[in-house]
């Protein structure tokens, strides 16, 4: 595939509030860019406090007094749940173009991302018609009756990233959804086209009240005035950490407190023991920082290796990564990107030269920007980089790797990286027991890979301790974040 153009089903200049598209409050817009070639692609609009206020009202008035927690069985939201899935699916080659030239992903990786999209939306479709409480016997007073019920929280109000917009939506709102709560949900702004087709599928459907979800498109200025909005029940944020401190804060001084669930920065460590096949563990470390450009929270940026092995292991991973294909994310070859935009761009040139000359990190391969347009960067590797290091201990949030200083003990890589200010992910690779019961057992990560890495499931819970943030995504653990528990004491005596 090597289209570069693709068309709309719906007016971007819209947005989609209370089951219709409608004009914003005010008059400004932002450049959306294919970060391929640094091009604009489509203008959309800056909403407004206005804006947001209408969208949170919509769907306040949507949960407490519309059909969709109030009327409908938990079976009839499963299958519009299970409907939006086959829409989705049914339009999905439309959708991995305009999220490849959108976001600069490889085509192959968006399909991929669709994949799991359409999972995510039956997988939790099956979760609606199962809200379950408990039966608790009164052993001392037989005439009084106890039981819990679940209820949907109630209006949720989403900021999400710009890496994967559609997949981290869907990792949001699908829960969400099933548990019976309303939404409102403003995109990263780099990344809002896919969103906006998100809700033109859902209208489509015909099977979800207006207000149920609701789209804000926007920076700095809607996400706030989301936060802020004391119609909101919770906020659900992934993006940084100086953010997502700022969103937690603000549930928390607002007229009520709120609940929140943050996923937020990492740099996650990955472990090299002695005893790996060293090809084929250097393509799945490059591959776990290299993946999406290494705009990952969870991507292994920080490489332990074992003394014995570091000289024979380099030039294996030097290989590995002077092979990954850059090119145009819509041929099917291609397996890395650019970065999404200017300001990643300099971020990530200005953390290599921070490497080279504050860090005086020794460059393995790339160092340098990458096919001469928009904004890449060549795959970069450093190695004896000390653990103290800026660029080994901050998140850069692209495509380098910091091999670190070699270690002979795993108890003290396990000591120092439990004093990191993160703690979203680890990987271990090793085929010796003790060492991977070791490192999983003590590791302070939310995820821990053994000889794999990057992989998520639907049906396993993701999220991490300290500066990573608090709250689950995936799994069941996601779908109870969206429900609250009321306490029911009955006298059946009277």
């Amino acid at each position: 595939m090597s289209s570069k153009t693709f068309s709309l089903p719906f007016d971007e200049k819209l947005i989609y509030i209370n089951g219709k598209w409608v004009q914003p409050a005010g008059q400004v817009s932002a450049k959306v860019e294919n970060p391929d070639t640094a091009s604009v692609i489509a203008v959309v609009p800056e909403c407004s406090a206005d804006d947001v206020d209408q969208a949170v009202k919509a769907a306040h008035a949507a949960f407490h007094d519309g059909p969709w927690i109030n009327e409908y069985s938990g079976a009839q939201r499963r299958d519009a749940m299970l409907a939006l899935a086959d829409e989705i699916e049914q339009h999905r080659s439309e959708i991995e173009v305009i999220e490849s030239i959108n976001t600069g992903k490889p085509i192959g990786d968006v399909r991929g991302e669709l994949d799991d999209t359409i999972d995510l939306f039956r997988h939790f479709a099956g979760y609606a018609d199962k809200v379950q409480g408990r039966h608790i016997s009164s052993q001392a007073n037989s005439t009084t009756e106890a039981y819990t019920v679940k209820v949907p929280i109630g209006v949720v109000g989403f900021i999400n990233a710009f890496n994967y917009p559609i997949c981290l939506l869907a990792w949001k709102v699908a829960p969400a959804l099933a548990a019976g709560c309303t939404i409102v949900f403003k995109p990263g702004p780099q990344t809002p086209l896919t969103t906006q087709y998100f809700a033109h599928l859902m209208d489509k459907t015909g099977k979800f009240p207006p207000g149920v979800f609701n789209v804000v498109l926007g920076g700095i200025a809607a996400g706030q005035a989301l936060v802020d909005h004391d119609l909101t029940d919770k906020i659900g944020f992934t993006g940084s950490v100086a953010t997502g401190k700022q969103v937690v804060r603000s549930t928390a001084s607002s007229k009520f407190i709120r609940s929140a669930s943050v996923e937020l920065g990492g740099k996650s460590p990955g472990v090299v023991m002695p005893d790996v096949d060293l090809d084929k563990t250097a393509k799945l470390v490059v591959s776990g920082c290299m993946s999406n450009a290494g705009m990952n929270c969870n991507a292994l940026t920080r490489l332990w290796v074992h003394r014995s092995i570091y000289n024979d292991f380099l030039p294996r991973l030097k290989a590995a990564a002077e092979s990954l294909v850059l090119g145009t994310p819509q041929d099917d070859a291609t397996e890395m990107g650019p970065l999404i935009d200017e300001r990643q761009y300099k971020r990530v040139l200005e953390y290599i030269r921070i490497g080279k000359e504050e860090d005086k990190a020794e460059v393995l391969t790339g160092g340098s920007p990458g096919l001469g347009r928009g904004y890449w960067i060549q795959p970069t590797l450093f190695y004896n980089v000390s653990p103290k290091a800026r660029i080994a201990t901050e998140e850069i949030f692209g495509p380098v790797l910091s091999v670190l200083e070699p270690f002979d003990s795993l108890d003290d890589v396990i000591e120092i990286e439990r004093k990191s200010e993160f703690g979203l992910a680890a990987g271990i690779f090793s085929h010796d027991h003790q060492s991977i019961a070791k490192f999983t057992r003590k590791m302070r990560s939310g995820t821990i890979w053994v000889n794999t890495y990057n992989g998520l499931f639907s049906y396993l819970p993701f999220g991490g301790f300290r500066n990573s943030g608090f709250g689950r995504e995936l799994g069941y653990e996601s779908f109870d974040g969206y429900l609250v528990t009321k306490t029911i004491i009955d006298d059946i005596s009277v």
